[in-house]
């Protein structure tokens, strides 16, 4: 590579300039003419590049690439390489609450997917796994690249591709790069501007002790949006008493329980901090110490409101769609709900590493690495409930992509903004506190034959152990009633009042409300979303659970009402508690290289590997639960008898444990053939395992008893047999998911920058982990009783195959200006048959029924693409992106709605300009969702799956201003 693309690929964001004559970018017959290019051309000649010579199939960005549309983070510059989709909500189970930045990243329709920095192993504290690519500015990387078959000395864990973050060396560069880049994004939904900027300082000396190299760089990205959304509930299945517009009595009709709005105001401060030195002390010898922290804090802030109450399907203004799903109408006398919740987030990431390469002669290189990588998230959720007094009256149409929404008082002399005729209703709290750690060391050997023509060209070897731990520490969702509910009315505690009479009292309880409105909901484009009601304020649930407590307590009218959750997590089991998770692996790998310029079916070269990895597993959970019957005994008592026995016992108090271990033997071949100087054909074939989880390894397990009046067993075990005697569990048993990797690619390149890949692929997929019964026996006081329970299962199989297809071309032969078009796109296809769904938590019935139903898994598009228009010259530099991707089941299991939720199609538009103003100086706007797309979401089985779920965000376009000296 040029001194001048060196010195490109140490800048923050953006390439100022590439020499395309750069030899690993020329194939045998092209011009060796100079042609200096800069911006997305040189980001996608480099990534062209990279693919092109790799000896595995993959695909890469730049960091050009990153720097030329407005992706603000990792996650979201990845959905631009073929077969990579991203999830637009952080969690699948929680999809009311739509991420403002891009969330989990999918390869190929998988969420098996490892994550590197600089070849190592990184991941956060929120899974334990994979890291979360939110939470990692894009401002850092030099390139992304994305291995989806790799060889056998990459590190173990990706199923589906692995994706290994490349961060900038000062020896990348010849000499001194000093860069700064700025913005001011804003949101205009939210109607607020957000200011991120990057610094990077690099240079390199030669010193009495050897050739020193230093790189610091820093970035601040800040960023929020808001979410308008109107939705419903589960449909319900209702059969008629009446004909209601074209329904007869007797006919099944499918009514929403929930209907209402719901805001989002969120934000984020994302900080980036890297440095590296490297020390080359003799030509031979290189020495490589850098440290990576990256520190998010996201925050929100919601505003919810709706009924929950089913409307009766008689009404005679109900309109029905062809499916018997409600659609529209008119319901009067609705009780109202609702909320403020706010929602805040402390993840950090920290990574050091030191890394020594000894190239003593022309045939050998030894190396080793040694990292420490530590993560810690802390999550804070708070929700207060008021309800009011007013019943409300629905008019509502939601048959289009925009739905409409009035809601208003059923009686005319009522206004919701009479603050005396709101009552404080409900509350909730969650907390989480996770970390986990690792030591790494990796030695590797390789000797490199003579280059005389022979079929050997190299051999490798190496070893590798790793030390993880991981503690996750967590509570339930803790929801309580304060003074009242619908169904429970009668003890309200008003919000003009000061407290509940005869308890404390606080005098501010009053001021702890606000008057709430939605200011240009849904752009005003779907009616009037109600004049105001009053909400718990946001200073009442922003801070922590004691400060809302300290008022709440007074709200509070019924004795077994709402109390915070307390931070010993050890008192929390049903979804929560401790899981302290230890991880021990020892791998050692020998890949071999070969090729040949000529033989009897031309030239070819590739490499062949085994990798042998021993996983050892511990874990700590909390005291195993253990319920009490809750009925009485008229009958056959034995079973129940017994079960008072068990029940007397210590088991629960006794701490959860379990260990496992095995070994995977992980070959890995890959051939690459030379059809023409431009063509190339890929074949790949590996064995990959993906491990579990660490909430999947949980050893906590919940035992219950469940009797009829007469002590009759009313539970279904193990066979159909009825039973009375059921539990939940995790699974430190857990083996890896396991998979055999098929590739073939035909790979063309022409001209300079020009290229048209096919990959064609094939994954045959084993031991999917699911919720399934055993049978496990319990011993506790003297009495040995047979629980049918709940546990994640090693089991189910499946195959996943597809095609992606990629083109780009810049159109050089066009006159004058025109020769500065450019174009490139890739289209994937994936099919699935097949494979289990997981549930989150096995704890939850809801989940793990749900899991089960015949469903495609999760996250799997059929169909997805990005186009591109590019245009490169005269110092302008710009492209106009649009990535779409087709329906995909989102969750099995929706929070509160306890279904599956699918999410429609999706499109977005992005574009970019950046100007060079001279060689020191860009000046820029890149704008991102400039169709202002709405996500649209469905509810139900595949057979009946009506929309639920509209939301609207921001557009947002950005100055950007970028400086190299």
């Amino acid at each position: 590579m040029s001194a001048v693309a060196l010195a490109a690929a140490a800048l923050p964001g953006a390439a100022w300039a590439q020499d395309s004559s750069a030899p690993d970018e020329l194939a045998s017959g092209e011009q060796e003419a100079t042609i200096v290019v800069t911006g997305i051309r040189a980001s996608l000649e480099s990534a062209r590049g990279r693919k092109r010579n790799s000896e595995e199939v993959m695909d890469s960005i730049t960091a050009q690439d990153i720097g030329a549309l407005p992706d603000r983070s990792v996650s979201e510059a990845l959905q631009r390489i073929p077969g990579v989709t991203l999830q637009r909500t952080n969690d699948a189970r929680d999809p009311a609450r739509l991420s403002g930045e891009g969330g989990g990243v999918f390869i190929r329709g998988l969420s098996f997917v490892r994550s590197e920095l600089n070849g190592r192993d990184v991941f956060s504290a929120a899974n334990g796994r994979s890291l979360s690519f939110e939470d990692i500015s894009a401002d850092l990387m030099s390139a992304v690249d994305v291995y989806k078959n790799p060889s056998a000395d990459h590190i173990e864990g990706g199923i589906s591709g692995t994706v290994d973050l490349r961060t900038r060396k000062p020896f990348d560069a010849p000499g001194f790069v000093g860069a700064f880049s700025g913005d001011i994004n804003y949101a205009d939904l939210r109607g607020k501007s957000f200011i991120s900027g990057s610094a990077l300082v690099s240079n390199r000396w030669d010193t009495p002790l050897g050739e020193i190299g230093v790189l610091v760089s820093y970035s601040v990205s800040n960023i929020g949006n808001r979410t308008d959304s109107i939705s419903t509930g589960r449909y319900v299945p209702t059969v008629l008493e009446s004909d209601v517009n074209g329904y007869s009595a007797g006919d099944t009709v499918y009514v929403s329980n929930s209907m209402g709005y719901r805001r989002i105001d969120w934000q984020q401060k994302r900080t980036a901090f890297d440095s590296s030195i490297q020390w080359r002390p003799s030509s031979t010898l290189t020495f490589t110490g850098e440290a990576l922290i990256s520190k998010a804090t996201p925050n929100d802030l919601e505003f919810a409101m709706g009924d929950y109450n089913q409307p009766a399907a008689e009404t005679p203004t109900f309109q029905f769609g062809d499916a018997g799903e409600l659609i529209s109408g008119v319901a009067h006398n609705r009780q109202l709900n609702m909320n403020t919740r706010a929602g805040r987030q402390k993840k950090k990431t920290q990574d050091y590493s030191f890394r020594a390469e000894w190239i003593p002669d022309d045939h050998w290189t030894f190396s080793t690495d040694v990292q420490y990588v530590k993560s810690t998230a802390k999550v804070y959720s708070m929700t207060a409930f008021t309800g009011v007094s007013v019943p409300a009256t629905f008019d509502f149409d939601l048959s289009g992509n925009t739905p409409q929404l009035s809601i208003t008082p059923t009686n005319p002399a009522q206004s919701f903004a009479d603050k005396s005729l709101g009552w404080w209703a409900a509350a909730m709290d969650h907390l989480e506190d996770n970390e986990a750690d690792q030591w790494s060391w990796r030695g590797d050997a390789e000797y490199n034959f003579d280059d005389d023509g022979g079929f050997l060209k190299s051999i490798k070897v190496g070893a590798r152990w790793t030390d993880r731990s991981a503690i996750t520490r967590q509570t339930p969702y803790n929801w309580g009633i304060l003074s009242a509910q619908y169904w429970l009315p009668g003890s309200e505690v008003y919000l003009d009042e000061t407290g509940y009479p005869g308890g404390p009292q606080v005098s501010d309880l009053p001021q702890q409300s606000r008057f709430v409105t939605y200011p240009n909901f849904f752009r005003g484009e779907t009616g009037n979303p109600s004049s105001g009601l009053w909400f718990p304020a946001p200073g009442l649930v922003t801070q922590d659970t004691a400060h809302a407590y300290s008022y709440l307590e007074a709200a509070k009218s019924i004795d077994w009402g709402w109390t915070p959750l307390s931070d010993d997590f050890s008192q929390t089991t049903s979804g929560g508690g401790i899981n302290d998770q230890s991880q021990e692996t020892w791998a050692g790998y020998a890949v071999a290289r070969f090729g040949l310029d000529e033989s009897p079916v031309g030239q070819f070269d590739g490499n062949i590997g085994v990798r042998v990895v021993h996983t050892k597993v511990g874990a700590v959970g909390s005291a195993i639960g253990v319920g009490t019957p809750t009925v009485g005994c008229t009958g056959d008592c034995t079973d129940y008898f017994a079960a008072l026995t068990f029940i007397q016992g210590d088991l629960g108090t006794t701490e959860t444990r379990g260990s496992n271990s095995y070994t995977d033997v992980l070959p890995s071949l890959n051939l690459r053939f030379f059809a023409t100087d431009d063509l190339q054909v890929r074949f790949a074939a590996s064995k990959a395992i993906s491990r579990p989880s660490f909430t999947q390894l949980n050893p906590y397990t919940a035992l219950n008893f469940s009797f009829n009046p007469d002590g009759t067993p009313n539970a279904t075990g193990v066979g159909g047999r009825a039973t009375p005697f059921t539990g939940s569990a995790g699974n430190p048993d857990l083996k890896p998911t396991r998979a055999t990797n098929l590739d073939l690619s035909f790979e063309y390149y022409f001209g300079r920058s020009n290229s048209l890949t096919l990959g064609l692929f094939y994954k045959d997929i084993k031991d999917y982990i699911f919720a399934g019964l055993v049978a496990r026996d319990y011993t506790s006081n003297g009495q040995t009783l047979t629980f049918d329970v709940t546990q994640q299962t090693n089991g189910s199989q499946g195959t996943i195959k597809g095609a992606e297809l990629a083109y780009t071309q810049f159109f050089d032969f066009l006159p004058g200006a025109l020769g500065g078009l450019g174009f490139s796109g890739n289209v994937t296809y994936v099919d699935s048959t097949g494979g289990k769904n997981t549930a989150v938590n096995v704890f939850d019935p809801n989940q793990t029924t749900n899991a089960g139903l015949d469903l495609p898994l999760e996250g799997l598009s059929k169909w997805s693409y990005n186009l591109a228009g590019i245009y490169e010259k005269h110092g302008i530099s710009a492209r106009v992106a649009y990535n779409w991707r087709s329906s995909y089941l989102l969750t099995t299991s929706a929070a509160n709605i306890n279904y599956p939720v699918w999410s429609d199609s999706y499109g977005q538009l992005d574009a970019s300009i950046l100007l060079t103003v001279n060689e020191h100086f860009k000046i820029g706007l890149q704008g991102t969702n400039l169709l202002s797309s709405r996500t649209f979401l469905r509810v139900g089985d595949p057979g009946l799956k009506p929309r639920y779920s509209w939301t609207e965000t921001d557009r947002r376009v950005a100055m950007v201003v970028r400086t190299r000296f």
